[in-house]
C-alpha cells in the first residue's frame, strides 16, 4: 500500500476524513451501535421511515443520539460535514446547547439505553414540530438550511423534544429498575432489544405491574431484612477482656470511686475487666423457593398482577441470595413453568413471567404435582413451597399424602394466600395460610418473613 494510502486509510480509521454525514466529531465505528440498535428496533425503523422525506434525517437521529451518549460531544468543522447533512448544522448546535440537553445528559452519558429511549422520543417530537412547520418542513425536505424567520421555532422545537427525551429516559430508568432487571443481563440483549423492551414497559398495563413489582421488591427486601436483624449474637458465659461494649454493668459501677475507677483503667490496659462473652446465633440456610400461582379466569386482572408481583419479589430474593428459584402458572393444568437457577432472570424471562394470561378452572392437583416433582430434585429438596389462589378445591388423596410425607422427612413447609373466601382444604397442608378478601401486601410482607429460616 502506498504512503498515500496508508494516510487515507488510516485518516479513515480515526475519523478525519474530509467528509462525514456527523456533525460531531468521532471515530467512524462511533455510528456502529447506533445503526445496529435501528437494525433491531421496530420503533427505531418506524422513526427512519417518519423522516424518509428529509435526506438528512437518519444522519440528525445518529447526532442526536451521539449528543446524549457522548460523554463531551464537540462539533467537527462545518467543511468535514457532507454536503447532504450540512443543512441540518443549526439542528445540532440548537441541540448542543440547549438547557434541557445538559439536563437530560446527566442520566443518560455512557448509556446506551437510556441515550436511545432520549433520542427516540427527541426524534418523534422533533419530527412532529417539522411536519407541522412550513418552512422547516419545506427546507428540510429541499436539503437546504432552515430560514432565517424559522429560528425561533427550530429553538422551540429542539427545546420540547430535548425536553421529552430527558422525561422519557429518566422513566424508563426508572421503569427498569422497578422490574428489577439486572443492569449485566441487560446488557447481553442487543441495543435494539432493550429499546423495544423499554418502550413495551412504558405501556400502562406494565406501568401497573412495575409499580406492584416494585413495591413487592421493596418490602421483600424490608421484612427479610427486619428477620435479619433479630439473628443478634447471644450471651454464652463471662470472660475476661477490654470489650467495653459487653462488660459487666458491676464493672462500669467502679467508675463511680475515684480510686475503683484508676483499678478499672489498669485491669482494662490488661484485658482483665469482666465481660460477656458471646457466640453468634446459628445463620439460617436459604433453601430454594418454589411458587405455585393460580392462572385460572377469576384470578383476571390485579389479582393475577399481584400474584405475579409477589412471584418476582421471590425471584429478586432468590437472586440476591443465590437461591434456586422455580414457579409455575396453573388453572386446571400447568400453564406454564419456569427454573432460574440461582434467582437469575433475562429480561425476556423476568417480562414472560409478569404477562401470563388468565383463564380457564382451578385445581390444585396438576400444580402441587408439579411442584412435588421438583422437590424431588436435588437441587430443590430443601425448599419451600408458596400457593397463591383465589379459590378452594379439593386435592387427591396421593397428593396429600406426598406432601404430608416431605413434611416430615424434609421439612417441607406450605404457606398458601387465599384471595377471598374461606380456607378448608389449604389447611389440610400448609403450614400456615393468609385468606385475604383482596390482594393484601400484608400478607405478602408476611410470608417473605417466614422465607427466610430454612432449617
Amino acid at each position: 500500500m502506498s504512503q498515500g494510502g496508508v494516510g487515507s486509510w488510516l485518516q479513515e480509521a480515526l475519523g478525519v476524513a474530509d467528509q462525514s454525514p456527523q456533525h460531531l466529531q468521532g471515530a467512524k465505528s462511533d455510528h456502529l451501535v447506533w445503526d445496529e440498535a435501528v437494525e433491531q428496533s421496530t420503533a427505531l425503523q418506524e422513526l427512519q421511515q417518519h423522516g424518509k422525506q428529509w435526506p438528512a434525517w437518519p444522519g440528525l437521529m445518529q447526532d442526536t443520539f451521539q449528543t446524549y451518549f457522548k460523554p463531551a460531544p464537540a462539533l467537527r468543522p462545518v467543511e468535514q460535514v457532507d454536503d447532504v447533512h450540512q443543512p441540518t448544522r443549526s439542528y445540532v448546535e440548537e441541540l448542543l446547547d440547549d438547557p434541557a440537553t445538559a439536563q437530560t445528559r446527566t442520566g443518560t452519558v455512557l448509556d446506551e439505553l437510556a441515550s436511545a429511549v432520549g433520542a427516540l422520543a427527541t426524534g418523534r417530537v422533533l419530527a412532529e414540530k417539522i411536519a407541522a412547520h412550513p418552512d422547516l418542513n419545506d427546507s428540510l425536505r429541499k436539503n437546504q438550511a432552515p430560514p432565517p424567520q424559522s429560528q425561533g421555532a427550530l429553538h422551540k422545537a429542539i427545546h420540547q423534544a430535548a425536553r421529552q427525551g430527558g422525561q422519557e429516559a429518566e422513566d424508563a430508568q426508572g421503569l427498569l429498575m422497578s422490574w428489577g432487571m439486572d443492569p449485566g443481563e441487560m446488557q447481553r440483549v442487543p441495543l435494539g432489544q432493550r429499546l423495544d423492551l423499554a418502550l413495551q414497559l412504558a405501556q400502562p398495563k406494565f406501568r401497573r405491574l412495575a409499580a406492584a413489582i416494585g413495591r413487592m421488591r421493596n418490602l421483600a427486601r424490608a421484612r427479610q431484612g427486619g428477620s435479619l436483624r433479630h439473628l443478634r449474637d447471644e450471651l454464652h458465659s463471662v470472660t475476661q477482656g477490654d470489650d467495653l461494649g459487653r462488660v459487666l454493668p458491676a464493672e462500669l459501677a467502679n467508675l463511680r470511686s475515684p480510686m475503683r475507677r484508676l483499678d478499672f483503667g489498669r485491669r482494662l490496659l490488661e484485658h482483665q475487666l469482666l465481660q460477656y462473652e458471646v457466640r453468634p446465633v446459628p445463620r439460617y440456610q436459604m433453601g430454594p423457593i418454589v411458587a405455585l400461582l393460580d392462572a385460572s379466569g377469576s384470578m383476571s386482572g390485579e389479582p393475577l398482577e399481584w400474584a405475579a408481583a409477589v412471584g418476582l419479589a421471590f425471584a429478586d430474593t432468590a437472586r440476591r441470595q443465590k437461591r434456586d428459584f422455580a414457579a409455575c402458572y396453573f388453572d386446571t393444568r400447568v400453564l406454564q413453568e419456569f427454573r432460574f437457577p440461582k434467582g437469575k432472570l433475562t429480561p425476556q424471562e423476568i417480562l414472560g413471567f409478569a404477562t401470563q394470561g388468565a383463564g380457564g378452572g382451578t385445581s390444585y392437583d396438576a400444580a402441587l404435582g408439579w411442584g412435588l416433582g421438583v422437590l424431588q430434585e436435588q437441587t430443590f429438596r430443601t425448599a419451600d413451597l408458596v400457593l397463591i389462589t383465589d379459590g378452594e378445591c379439593d386435592v387427591d388423596a396421593g397428593t396429600l399424602a406426598a406432601l404430608a410425607h416431605l413434611r416430615r422427612t424434609q421439612g417441607l413447609r406450605v404457606f398458601s394466600i387465599l384471595i377471598g373466601g374461606t380456607p378448608q382444604t389449604l389447611t389440610t397442608f400448609s403450614d400456615r395460610v393468609w385468606a385475604v378478601g383482596a390482594p393484601d401486601d400484608e400478607a405478602a410482607g408476611d410470608v417473605f418473613a417466614e422465607m427466610i429460616p430454612v432449617l
